[in-house]
């Protein structure tokens, strides 16, 4: 009985931590696609940041938002809000977008971690690539 009990247990948190192998297409961020000449209109801080998310996007060829929205990284990080781990914004904030950072955020990301943001642990993403752990960091510290 106590294995059966561990067994589902482990199931659960396999389940909740995004253990899950099923391949949905990505959707595009809302706006990629759009022509050269709406972007002009833009003012400038928008159109730097837009292209600080693409640099992103292009140099893993992810896209780090949507892979974000196709975890469970939801559940407790939001952009510009605390949930029960740090927003997102604060996270860019903290760390600077240099290659050491996004190679220490990215082992973070796989093997969880606690206590730079609290006593609440962050959950670790061990079926998650370094590929895709890469494009979601780098997204993050994109946001301002």
């Amino acid at each position: 009985m106590k294995k059966i009990s561990i067994v589902l247990a482990l199931s659960v948190f396999c389940y909740a931590c995004g253990g899950s192998t099923a391949t949905e297409p990505t959707k595009p961020i809302a706006g990629n696609n759009e022509p050269e000449q709406s972007q002009m209109s833009e003012p400038k801080e928008e159109k730097s940041e837009k292209s600080e998310k693409t640099e992103a996007k292009a140099s893993s060829g992810k896209d780090g938002k949507a892979l974000i929205a196709a975890s469970d990284c939801l559940t407790c990080h939001k952009e510009h809000e605390k949930i029960i781990g740090p927003a997102y914004a604060d996270v860019a904030k903290k760390y600077k977008n240099t290659d050491e950072n996004v190679a220490m955020l990215v082992s973070k990301v796989i093997a969880g971690g606690q206590g730079n943001w609290g006593e609440i642990p962050m959950s670790a993403h061990p079926n998650l690539s370094n590929e895709d752990a890469e494009a979601m960091v780098k997204y993050i510290l994109t946001i301002k």
